[in-house]
């Protein structure tokens, strides 16, 4: 078969993401190659047991064939051609060759009957989304997945839809909800957890403009896109209430620039011992917010930023300087609204306007002693 070196890269340096490099099975180690030659297309396929990405391009073949070379070798060989290169594939029992020009390559073949592919079963619901929007939807939450083993269900962002299609993460230090508006075909989904690495795949996969299709049941997600098709198993547990956590009657309401934020955030804890250590943040009613941290080791560190617009009381409350700071840049937006009740109490933070759906994501940060 022949394929140019355009068209092959980027279908490889996409389907390898699903490949685990370290794996006690040798052949997932590798892709899958299938040619039709009808059709005039090669389907490259990765999986790791748990995901599969396939991504499809047009080739030139004389004959229907399927095989598996390693990946991380054949992406280098094939990144290594010279661009516009036309690439020779000839496969044998044992080994395939790969030549463009003068260059020749010789790569070990295994058995495409060797290579485990994923049944995707019956999948009850499928809708379509804008890709902007998904990514915007992955962006905003995935900062807030656990990493925590222990707690497996929070391990990945929750989908569920309502009156809104609602995605959400939290590690039980802070939460975060992006609402978009329901598509047809999501209603009455089931409510599904997303693996964090399947999570970072759909993201690669989708890019930011086009459109995704997605189906999925309680046990599996199908998400297609120009690029390829990802196929992954979801998270099996039950997510807890969230809405429980996100507070709705805190009286105290400031107002403050993101980027202004985030900047001061960054610079107080410079003389942290570790990034997570507190940071006490001093809201005061028609003045400034005041952040100030103290390392007995290296000394302390003050800044201050101005409240574009407060109402209610003054409040002093420490957070977590990296959980704060890994939500400001994922806000995204202009200015944030800082809800406030007690200094025990979790605080919300969501955008001061709504985007052009009319919705805007929310975050709830827990107050950490300072």
């Amino acid at each position: 078969m022949i394929v140019s070196r355009e068209a092959l890269l980027p279908a490889l340096s996409l389907v390898s993401k699903a490949v685990e490099r370290r794996t006690t099975i040798p052949v997932l180690a590798n892709v899958l190659l299938a040619v039709d030659a009808a059709a005039g297309t090669l389907t490259i396929t990765g999986s790791d047991l748990d995901c599969e990405l396939r991504a499809k391009l047009s080739c030139q073949a004389g004959k229907d064939e399927a095989f598996t070379l390693p990946s991380a070798i054949l992406h280098d060989a094939v990144r290594k051609m010279p661009d516009g290169a036309e690439i020779a594939l000839v496969a044998e029992k044992d080994f395939a060759t790969l030549s463009a020009g003068r260059s020749r390559f010789r790569i070990q073949v295994l058995p495409a009957t060797d290579f485990p592919t994923m049944d995707a079963g019956s999948l009850s619901h499928s809708f379509e989304l804008d890709a902007g929007q998904v990514a915007r939807m992955l962006d905003t939450v995935s900062f807030a997945i656990s990493s925590e083993e222990t707690r497996y269900y929070l391990n990945g962002i929750y989908w569920h839809a309502g009156e809104t299609l609602n995605a959400v993460a939290t590690d039980g230090h802070r939460l975060a909800k992006f609402a978009a508006p329901l598509a047809e075909g999501a209603a009455g989904m089931p409510a599904i957890i997303i693996p964090r690495r399947t999570v970072g795949l759909i993201r690669q996969l989708i890019g930011d403009k086009g459109a995704v299709q997605v189906s999925l049941s309680d046990l599996k997600i199908l998400v297609e896109s120009e690029q390829g098709t990802l196929l992954s198993k979801l998270i099996d547990g039950s997510y807890p209430d969230y809405q429980r956590v996100i507070p709705a009657g805190n009286a105290n309401h400031f107002t403050v620039e993101r980027e202004a934020l985030a900047s001061a955030v960054d610079r107080v804890t410079t003389v942290s011992s570790q990034r997570g250590s507190a940071v006490k943040f001093a809201f005061a009613a028609g003045g400034n917010l005041t952040l100030t941290t103290n390392n007995p080791d290296a000394g302390s560190a003050n800044d201050e930023v101005t409240i574009e617009h407060s109402e209610g009381d003054g409040v002093e409350i420490g957070f977590n300087g990296r959980y704060c700071l890994d939500l400001l840049n994922a806000a995204e937006a202009e200015r944030l609204v800082f809800s406030l009740g007690d200094p025990g109490s979790p605080t919300l933070i969501q955008p001061e306007t709504t985007d052009e759906t009319g919705l805007k994501p929310l975050f709830v940060l827990m107050p950490m002693r300072v």
